[in-house]
């Protein structure tokens, strides 16, 4: 039986996730050392590049096998309203109350699968794109950055449909805590302190969870470099690993460079600042598992 590209990308992506598993039983006491040291430092100070201009990049990602308005269901049973159509809203009303100017991309995979309707994108958003479906999320993702990674420094928003419908203004706010927290390299609207993808059971691994990153263009472009000039995850088709490489690996690249990370409290709207596990003062694993409203972009309250 003859494999087409897309089951070739998935067998190597299972095949990864088996060396990877295997490097972690290998490597289990250094990697435990290291995710459970009490004194270990999540990030240093080093700030940001400051943005050149008040222009906001969005990049949504949808799959084209998704209806605009759909319902969504946690691993805990727990279900929330989401889609494009709530997004395509959403940054509508943004783009009449923000003081900065809004461009909103929507990338869209296997979209010659579905009978999707791509024209009523085109009505309600700047530009489309059609996309790979291998790295999910962050095939979008990577297609977006391309397309603006040349221009002048800008905030970015990463984002996807999945985010819960419930919507208030909220993008001016995030954009002064970035402007007085320059330290911060990515903002995020939720959490998980493990990696599930991992032999290695008790782990902290802090990182945002990629349905809803706010950062700059200068921060991507050291990420992806650092990354051998590929966005995280852009390739990968292991769910798992994807996850792994691509979730996570964003948070830790944006670490390892000496940015800070930083989530609006899904809760309460108050943004918290990863600093060290001893300074740590939230709920700990998935975060969604355990707020009223699972994938919100809440807005700061203070």
């Amino acid at each position: 039986m003859k494999l087409d590209f897309c089951q070739l990308q998935k067998i190597e992506g299972q095949v990864l996730l088996c060396i990877a598993l295997l490097k972690d039983i290998f490597y289990y006491p250094l990697q435990y050392i290291k995710f459970n040291s009490a004194n270990t430092k999540i990030g240093i100070k080093r700030t940001r590049i400051p943005v050149a201009c008040k222009n906001v990049y969005i990049g949504i990602h949808e799959w084209a096998g998704y209806s605009p308005s759909r319902i969504k269901k946690l691993k805990n049973g727990k279900i929330f309203q989401c889609g494009l159509l709530y997004q395509l809203q959403r940054f509508s009303m943004e783009k009449n109350v923000s003081k900065y100017h809004l461009t909103i991309t929507v990338t869209i995979s296997d979209s010659e699968k579905y009978n999707y309707d791509i024209n009523w994108v085109k009505r309600n958003s700047d530009q489309v794109m059609l996309v790979s479906n291998i790295g999910q999320d962050f095939s979008g993702y990577s297609a977006f950055y391309n397309s603006i990674k040349d221009y002048p420094n800008s905030y970015i928003i990463l984002t996807n449909s999945s985010v819960n419908n419930l919507m208030d203004p909220f993008l001016d706010k995030y954009l002064t805590y970035m402007e007085n927290n320059p330290d911060v390299g990515l903002l995020g609207v939720s959490y998980s302190t493990k990696m599930f993808q991992t032999l290695i059971r008790r782990n902290f691994t802090p990182h945002i969870q990629s349905f809803f990153i706010l950062t700059t263009i200068s921060v991507l472009r050291e990420i992806v470099m650092k990354n051998g000039g590929e966005f995280p995850g852009a390739r990968i088709g292991n769910k798992h690993l994807l996850i792994r490489n691509g979730e996570i690996r964003l948070s830790q690249l944006a670490l390892s460079l000496g940015y800070n990370l930083a989530v609006v409290r899904p809760d309460i709207g108050i943004p918290f600042k990863f600093v060290s596990k001893n300074e740590w003062s939230m709920p700990k694993g998935d975060i969604r598992l355990s707020v009223k409203d699972p994938n919100r972009i809440t807005p700061i309250s203070i």
